[in-house]
């Protein structure tokens, strides 16, 4: 039987290890001292009851893949843009909107963190005014949905992987253009470029790609 720690002894709380499985019929909680919680439900159901519904934070991965051709009049790519920064590069994506990977993810993030429609259902790629759209409208309605539902942003980590252009010369405005939108400082936001060591589509250039995980508590 495998073994877990359920403190932090980083943050100074004493550690106290206990079964990596519980047996079925445990206790629902159990609460050792020096430590701050440990919830054990007595089925799946629960667990997700107690920590689903009344949690004070919650958790969300937004990922988006886009892909790349020649930009007009070469081909039919739009103009690639990250993070709300047009890049130079002659290859843009093929998308309904403009075609912000990294904003894509921000918003299904955002969204999956608290089981709501995710962006493709909330700004469908087969209506007309989504054509061409600027993708910060759709981090806005993200916010605002997400304020409405008695929530905020507290940090987001993204990673965006594209071949090239390499993104580092303009991560920190990227940084500063999501911590805008959401209304956090600049500092409760990450934003890191990796490539794809030329392995498949991304590696090739032939496609860009972001993931995005949001962290959010009740206001």
């Amino acid at each position: 039987m495998g073994w877990f720690p359920v403190c932090d002894a980083a943050a100074g709380i004493r550690v106290r290890a206990v079964p990596a499985h519980f047996p079925s019929g445990a206790a629902s909680v159990y609460r050792p001292a020096g430590c701050l919680f440990l919830i054990k439900a007595r089925d799946d159901r629960e667990c997700g009851v107690k920590m689903g519904n009344s949690a004070a934070y919650r958790i969300g991965h937004g990922y988006d893949l886009h892909r790349l051709e020649d930009r007009a009049p070469a081909g039919p790519g739009r103009p690639l843009i990250v993070g709300g920064m047009t890049l130079d590069w002659p290859r843009g994506p093929i998308s309904h909107s403009d075609g912000d990977v990294l904003y894509h993810a921000l918003v299904d993030g955002m969204m999956g963190a608290l089981a709501m429609p995710d962006i493709g259902q909330m700004f469908p790629d087969n209506a007309a005014e989504n054509d061409g759209r600027d993708s910060r409208e759709f981090v806005i309605e993200a916010v605002r949905r997400v304020r409405e539902a008695g929530w905020c942003v507290i940090n987001v980590d993204a990673t965006v992987i594209l071949e090239k252009p390499r993104i580092g010369p303009v991560k920190d405005t990227m940084r500063a253009n999501i911590a805008g939108l959401l209304g956090i400082d600049v500092g409760a936001v990450n934003v890191k470029g990796k490539s794809h060591e030329r392995v498949d589509a991304v590696g090739e250039g032939r496609a860009v790609e972001a993931h995005v995980v949001v962290l959010l508590t009740r206001t």
